[in-house]
């Protein structure tokens, strides 16, 4: 059994063509799980400087209780602890976050710190410089958890 060049060259040029795509489709499906681990990465370092950091721990403590001892605060920090749940939102707005996953890790704060009236001794809630702020409370007090079954769990 012999072959023709051309039928050979015509097997090499489609064997190549697979070895191509093969080629191609492992490459972007690594550059995709390249980029989840990098959004991991980053979310877990802002959790552990969110929860770990000791003036944020304080703040957050007696937020929770609606201590009036908040008021007396730095207001340096509070606007800092302000500050991370903006940029929690940025990476929300940016789609580097999903909303389902801000809600679920940083909504609740964020909720707690609107309606905390000591925390915001000080400071003007309602200055156009909060926001961002402000729209990601509002994204948090919309947002229908309910519709997120437990069929398609939560994922960065």
């Amino acid at each position: 059994m012999s072959f023709d060049i051309p039928v050979l060259k015509d097997i090499s040029v489609i064997v190549a063509g697979m070895i191509a795509f093969i080629t191609l489709w492992q490459g972007l499906f690594q550059y995709s799980r390249q980029g989840h681990a990098t959004r991991a990465s980053q979310f877990i370092q802002m959790r552990r400087r969110f929860l770990e950091d000791e003036v944020f721990k304080n703040l957050l403590n007696l937020i929770a209780t609606n201590s009036p001892d908040i008021a007396t605060s730095s207001i340096q920090d509070r606007r800092n602890l302000v500050g991370f749940i903006e940029e929690v939102a940025l990476m929300m707005n940016s789609g580097l976050l999903k909303p389902e996953v801000a809600h679920y890790m940083f909504g609740y704060y964020a909720l707690l710190i609107s309606d905390c009236e000591p925390f915001w001794t000080d400071l003007d809630k309602n200055s156009q410089y909060w926001a961002v702020f402000h729209g990601f409370v509002k994204s948090m007090q919309s947002f229908d958890f309910q519709s997120h079954n437990s069929d398609n769990p939560i994922r960065l």
